[in-house]
């Protein structure tokens, strides 16, 4: 470094200990601080140079010998003078005072400006340059060039055939997509050709490229020659973990996941939810966030069955044992969640599922006993024994099952020793003191003392992960018969089916049940209580897909008599049926090691299936094999898409009571539903028990409830007189309807922004309104494009009301059958001076009307050929005079006086029909009664204190000189579809009363019984896929009437699917 009179030279000090070794006294600390010192050197003149002080201590008066200050440092053929006897003061460098004076030019440059000055004043020589560049370029290549050579070597040792090109360019490889290739040529042709070329092209090069990132984690030399070092530092020294595994205090394992889902943001933030949808880089791969949509849809589709859902959320083991990862949570009161769980459950509550949180419990017994296992994600026997108890407590205390002759199962005492998933995951355990854990276990066997087994006629359904399998999955090293659910039927006294399968819980269970439905085996049959159980991090990082329950029939297959005597001889064989086919389908299992789950079932679709040179079993059939074991991958992973393969099968019927609760990864063809299932026989399969027969179809009660979901800004537009809407009379008088309508927006709004998730609002004079109907108002338009955003239903093309409708109107048309919809408008449309404090009642009865959003809606169906009934004119012409309430005061339906209304318009619609007028009438009579209802918005502590005493009008006939009711008759050439509107007061019980629905009604009316397809909750797709089950295409029906309510436009969970009742 050469210093001159005219250019300084600058010295940077990053520390004390370059200033001085050794200091007597540290009186001051000076931070960032660039100021400039002058002095002079011998025959240089004036010398000068920067010191950047970050962190200096000030000096004493006595120098030290050892600081670089105390003799003269050469620098080139200068000298920096010695020290002076005394440093510079701190105030010297703000007053300049002997001669030392602070640069204020920027005390505290950012990091680009820092960086623009180093660039601005370094220079380098080209040879330099070239060193670094060379070096950069060397480092980068290092790991792929040493992992091609490596390859190469492998290859050459193994005696494979040695390729050139390493296997990254496998990404790019295309050769199993001909057939893709050649069915798009016979679809497409053109630009479109190439636009779907280059949209196959895309999806498969993510696909290969994430197989290469998965194969090279395994096969890496670098990580096989570092990673046991890294390992053991990190695991062995520094007591962290691995990449999967925390380890926590006093030998306790955590699983990564369940820390992220506790410590991570709300899983029910709109952002994160977001984020996670668009996480998927394929559509198949598309992510479902909300677990919430899902549980209510699941619950809606089982309402239908007349099945009650209670949903039991596994806690983390860090939830109930935090103290046990951190010291910092030494006392809790209350489990540790996840931001969003409060909310998660607060929402379902509010839609009417059953929570069972199992987590305040093991909190409250934790000292006790240890509930959860130390090396392992799962509860331990005396976790799983208290949350089985309680939740058959929670059963019987809430009436869900019938009562029943209870059975008496026998316990044994037992014990499984073995290690922990999560030791398992840590390569090597044994050295770092994770060893085994034995745990003593309370075997439920069957009242004849063999072994305990779900029992398929069970009436209650329990589906579940692994926290279910664990003690009772044998695979699983834990033991068999002390699981969750044999404890839940030992505690219950009788028996209990389950679907268990491990891992993603979020969805796994509830697609096998789909499954089994779809191929007509029905699961449902006889249920009363479904218990959907899944580890809690699901709801953070699981896939809540929407899963159809619809009950379908097994498409049958034309085969041969030989191929249907193939199929007899693989079920017959001991040792399964030799076959082969061509391969077009194949998942595929988890990397090893990056689950807590060391097996994997995978799933082959095989076409062109043959045995004995025969076609086989329709030649389409799906294999399900091994894809992980022991957290190794099998041989079966290696085979590939379009090659033929020879494969010796059994029926899976014979081993899926061994091997069906095991991980598995299905395919995500629907088409392959319906086909049979093989398993690639095992050596072990012997001792495979043979599954229970399906059973048949069995009908049940039909109850769903929609959701329920914060309501956005309402829109405020301009109402636009529909067709068939009277207007006020000329010269009436005029109400002040804007202020009304004013009030009532305010009071949505209100609403719409409250946190509260009732499920309703308290009104006038103790008027109740759903919270459901008042979200559902609050939208604006809800059909055409504007669907896609107001609509909770998951699939987009389920979400818009109009065109369902439309569908629907033009398949009765072509089979010659009238249509009339009757949506039943919101309570609040009819009575807003119940709603808002300050509206009068004679401005609802006026001709002011709330709802110009339906309104438009009306006039969008008579625009499409639709034929209505505009209930909320009708109702609000019958307020002007003192009539009763057309609508229960604490309650969603309407009154019976409000059915009354409806039967006679309907009968003024359809008595000019000519096919009506043909027909011979029966006679019917009212009876009324005075009855007492608990309205459906009550809740139980309430119930008593909001009866509601109403008139209902019981419609009799006499036959054989005997009274009789009126019953829904097959054969009626009128049908009556819809929710429970279609029910209240006619089917008793919860429904308040029998014979006094609209059914009955307009039996009365009509002179004639109607045909009735009644679904409670929601009347938008169940209703239509009731009447599409009949596979009669509605012979002999003249008219349809729809009735909903006109909450299902937008609150409806399952959408408005186009179903096609008339094939």
């Amino acid at each position: 470094m050469t210093t001159t009179s005219s250019r300084p030279c600058t010295v940077t000090c990053c520390g004390p200990s370059f200033l001085t070794r050794r200091t007597n006294s540290l009186k001051r600390a000076l931070a960032f601080c660039k100021c400039q010192w002058f002095g002079k050197s011998s025959g240089e003149g004036r010398v000068c140079f920067d010191l950047v002080v970050m962190v200096a201590p000030h000096y004493s008066s006595q120098p030290d010998q050892n600081s670089i200050f105390s003799n003269p440092v050469q620098a080139g053929a200068h000298e920096f003078p010695a020290a002076p006897a005394s440093f510079p003061e701190f105030s010297d460098f703000l007053s300049g005072k002997n001669g030392v004076h602070c640069m204020s030019k920027n005390a505290n440059p950012t990091r680009e400006e820092a960086a623009e000055a180093d660039l601005g004043t370094t220079n380098l020589s080209p040879a330099v340059k070239w060193f670094l560049l060379l070096a950069f370029l060397c480092t980068i290549c290092a790991v792929p060039l040493g992992q091609y050579l490596w390859e190469i070597s492998t290859n050459a040792k193994a005696g494979e055939k040695i390729s050139l090109l390493p296997k990254s360019f496998a990404v790019f490889s295309y050769a199993d997509q001909e057939r893709d290739r050649e069915e798009l040529r016979l679809k497409t042709s053109g630009i479109g050709y190439g636009l779907d070329l280059t949209r196959l092209y895309n999806v498969k090069t993510i696909e290969n490229a994430k197989k290469f990132e998965s194969s090279i984690e395994e096969e890496s030399w670098l990580l096989k020659a570092l990673g046991p070092a890294v390992e053991n530092l990190l695991i062995g020294t520094l007591g962290s973990g691995s990449r999967d595994v925390y380890c926590g205090r006093d030998g306790w394992l955590f699983f990564r996941p369940t820390i992220e889902y506790l410590t991570g943001p709300g899983f029910l933030d709109p952002g994160v939810m977001k984020r996670r949808a668009l996480s998927g880089t394929t559509p198949k791969e598309a992510v479902q966030p909300d677990p919430v949509s899902a549980i209510v849809d699941f619950r809606d589709q089982l309402a239908q069955r007349g099945i009650e859902l209670v949903v039991l959320p596994s806690p983390a083991k860090a939830t109930i044992y935090p103290e046990r990862f951190s010291a910092r949570y030494a006392q809790i009161s209350t489990p540790l969640q996840n931001p969003s769980y409060p909310e998660f459950v607060r929402r379902l509550e509010a839609r009417g599922i059953r929570v069972f949180d199992p987590a305040p419990l093991l909190l409250q017994a934790k000292g006790k006993k240890e509930l959860f296992l130390k090396t392992d994600t799962h509860w331990s026997p005396a976790g799983a024994e208290l949350v089985a108890r309680n939740l058959a407590d929670y059963l019987e205390k809430n009436r869900l099952l019938p009562g029943k002759t209870p059975c008496s199962y026998p316990q044994l005492a037992a014990h499984a020793e073995n290690a922990g998933d999560l030791a398992a995951m840590l390569k090597g355990s044994k050295e770092y003191g994770y060893g085994k854990e034995r745990v003593e276990l309370r075997q439920i066997r069957q009242p004849d003392g063999t072994p305990w087994s779900a029992s398929p006629d069970a009436e209650i359904l329990f589906l579940g992960d692994s926290y279910a399998n664990i003690f009772s999955l044998d695979g699983m090293g834990w033991g068999t018969g002390s699981g969750l659910v044999e404890q839940l039927g030992f505690h219950l006294r009788r028996p209990v089916d389950s679907i268990l399968i491990n891992d993603k819980g979020s969805f796994t269970t509830r697609q096998q049940l789909g499954n089994e439905l779809k191929r007509g085996q029905d699961r449902l049959a006889g249920k009363k209580v479904v218990v959907y159980e899944f580890a809690a991090r699901e709801l953070a990082l699981g896939n809540w897909k929407l899963i159809d329950l619809s009950l379908g029939k097994r498409a049958e297959r034309p085969q041969t008599a030989a191929a249907a005597q193939a199929v007899e001889a693989a079920k017959a064989a001991p040792d399964g049926v030799q076959v082969e086919g061509v391969i077009e389908e194949i998942t595929r299992p988890p990397r090893p090691g990056s689950t807590a789950y060391k097996d994997a079932v995978i799933a082959i679709h095989l076409k062109q299936v043959t045995s004995g040179g025969k076609p086989f079993a329709g030649s389409q059939i799906v294999v399900f094999c091994w894809g992980m074991r022991d957290d190794v991958a099998t041989a079966a992973t290696r085979y590939r898409r379009g090659e033929r393969v020879a494969l010796k099968l059994r029926p899976w019927s014979q081993v899926e009571r061994k091997y069906g609760s095991y991980q598995r990864i299905e395919l995500q063809n629907d088409d392959a539903v319906f086909l049979d299932i093989f398993w690639l026989a095992q050596p072990e399969d012997g001792g495979a028990a043979a599954a229970p027969a399906s059973r048949q179809d069995a009908k049940g009660a039909v109850a769903v409830s929609d959701g329920i979901q914060a309501a956005s800004n309402p829109a405020l537009a301009k109402p636009q007189p529909a067709a068939g809407v009277t207007r006020p009379a000329a010269g009436a008088p005029q109400p002040a309807g804007l202020d009304a309508k004013l009030l009532f927006q305010k009071r949505l709004l209100e609403i719409g922004g409250s946190k509260e998730e009732a499920r309703f609002h308290t009104g006038v004079d103790g008027w109740l309104f759903s919270r459901q109907e008042l979200d559902h108002i609050s939208k604006g338009e809800f059909w055409g494009e504007a669907a896609q955003t107001t609509s909770l239903a998951g699939k987009p093309d389920s979400r818009d009301p109009l065109a369902a409708i439309i569908d629907f109107k033009q398949q009765l048309e072509r089979a010659g059958i009238e249509l009339i919809v009757v949506p039943v408008p919101a309570k609040a449309h009819v009575y807003p001076d119940k709603f808002v404090a300050g509206i009068a009642a004679e401005q609802a009865g006026s001709g002011t009307r709330f709802d110009p959003v339906h309104q438009q809606f009306l006039a969008a169906l008579e625009k499409a050929g639709v034929d209505y009934l505009d209930l909320t004119r009708l109702f609000l012409d019958a307020r002007k005079g003192n009539a009763p309430p057309v609508f229960l005061q604490k309650d969603t339906h309407w009154s019976p006086y409000g059915i009354t209304l409806v039967a006679r318009a309907l009968k003024q619609k359809i008595a000019p029909r000519p096919w009506f007028q043909a027909l011979t009438g029966q006679k019917f009579t009212r009876k009324n009664e005075s009855i007492q209802v608990k309205g459906d918005l009550l809740d139980e502590a309430s119930a008593a204190a909001g009866l509601e005493t109403v008139t209902v009008s019981r419609i009799v006939q006499m036959l054989d000189g005997r009274e009789s009711s009126p019953a829904p008759d097959r054969n009626s050439p009128v049908v009556l579809l819809g929710d429970s509107h279609t029910l209240i007061f006619h089917s008793g019980g919860d429904m308040h009363a029998k014979d006094g629905g609209l059914p009955e009604n307009l039996a009365f009316e009509l002179g004639m019984n109607v045909d009735l397809v009644g679904v409670r909750g929601s009347g938008a797709t169940p209703a239509r896929v009731e009447l599409a089950r009949r596979r009669d295409n509605m012979a002999g029906k003249k008219l349809a009437i729809w009735c909903f309510t006109v909450r299902e436009y937008t609150e409806s969970v399952s959408g408005w699917r186009k179903v096609p009742v008339i094939r």
